[in-house]
Order: C-alpha cells, then structure tokens, then sequence
C-alpha cells in the first residue's frame, strides 16, 4: 500500500471525527468525570508497506483536563512481512544446494501521544484525536534451513552465511489517528481506532495504517 493510499484510507475517519468535535456539547458532568486515569488495550490490522498482518496493543494514560490526557502505549507486529535488501550465497559441495529462506520483521513500537476527546450524548460517545512518537525497534531476521536431499551427509552440506541473520535497528516514530470510543457501564467502553504510523530509518522510511479495535476503562 503506497502512502497515497494510506492518506486516502485515514482521510474520511479524520474528517468524520472533526466533524463530531466541532457539533460537540460538554457531557453532563455527573456522567464523565473530568480527570482521571485510563487503561486500553487493541487488536487489528496493519496496512501498507510489507504484508497485511495482525497487530497488538496495550497502554495507559490520564486525563490531566476534561478534555485533554496523555498516554503511553506500547505495540507490537510479529511480522511486517517487510522485504531484505541482502544477497546470499549457498553452495553444497561443488553444487548449489536447494535452501529455504524465511523472513521475519517483527516491531515493538513505544509511543506517547496526546489526546484529546470530544464526549458527546451525554457522555455516553467519545470520539478522539491523538497524535504523538517515540522509538520503534524493528528486528529482521533471515532463516536458512537445508531442505532434505538423498545423500546429504554423503555429500557434505555447506551454506554460507550461518543458518540464521539477525538484524536490529531502533529508529524514530510518529503517529496520528482518531476513533471513537461508545461507553456500555460505568467506564467501560469499546470503539473503533484507525492510525497512521511512520517509521524512520538511515536509509528509507516504512509508512503503515492500523485499523483496530479497541477496549478501554476510564476511571
């Protein structure tokens, strides 16, 4: 997915929820208390550069106005299914040996992000905005295992590099989205989040939409 079409996928949500916090009337305040902590958690997808897969999520934070809270979030990817650049050479004696190659990018993401919420119907509807960064480790590993042949130990197997590469890189990442947050009892409340990332590295950088859905408690 280019970064055209990521712009594309979060442009109606971002509207939508800037539409609902310019309508928006302050909640009663005996139904949303004006500061205090939270705690949520997401699972979803990732879009856009790589594979599409399945990401986690965990984080907490406070309401330090009625409107306005910071939060600390952490997110992982198992694998990104993101593409290696590295060439590799396997030999089996004098001939080449048959070699299976897995790829693996995994991600842990550590972010902060203010945001800000636009309570509505009572405060029973909690659309946001949040937008923040942090750091972003990506670890790439390559996988090599000789596959089965008649007479391999006969025949001495080699493979030239070891049998796995491991590469590591912590970078900078920032992040902007919104959702919606509908509350069923008390502070409990489930909603929809949608949320672009960008990854930096030295050389290119990796763009990604996260589409998830979301629990949380406010308290």
């Amino acid at each position: 997915m280019t970064m055209q079409a990521i712009r594309t996928l979060l442009l109606p949500f971002v509207v939508a929820i800037a539409l609902l916090s310019a309508a928006a009337r302050p909640a009663r305040a005996q139904d949303v208390p004006e500061t205090g902590g939270r705690v949520f958690g997401l699972v979803g997808g990732v879009f856009g550069d790589g594979d599409t897969t399945v990401l986690t999520s965990v984080g907490a934070g406070i309401r330090i106005a009625p409107r306005l809270g910071l939060d600390v979030d952490v997110l992982y990817v198992p694998d990104l299914g993101l593409p290696t650049d590295l060439i590799v050479i396997q030999t089996f004696g004098a001939a080449f040996a048959p070699v299976e190659r897995e790829e693996r990018s995994r991600l842990v993401a550590f972010l902060t992000k203010m945001t800000v919420e636009f309570p509505v119907a009572n405060g029973r509807v909690w659309p946001y905005l949040t937008g923040g960064g942090g750091v972003g480790s990506l670890r790439q590993t390559i996988t090599f295992r000789n596959l089965p042949l008649p007479l391999a130990e006969a025949l001495g197997v080699q493979i030239f590099p070891p049998p796995e590469l491991d590469m590591t890189a912590t970078d900078l990442a920032l992040t902007i989205g919104g959702g919606v947050d509908v509350r069923l009892w008390k502070g409990f409340a489930v909603g929809g989040d949608v949320r672009y990332l960008r990854l930096f590295d030295d050389t290119e950088g990796f763009d990604f939409a996260f589409v998830t859905s979301r629990i949380s408690y406010r308290f």
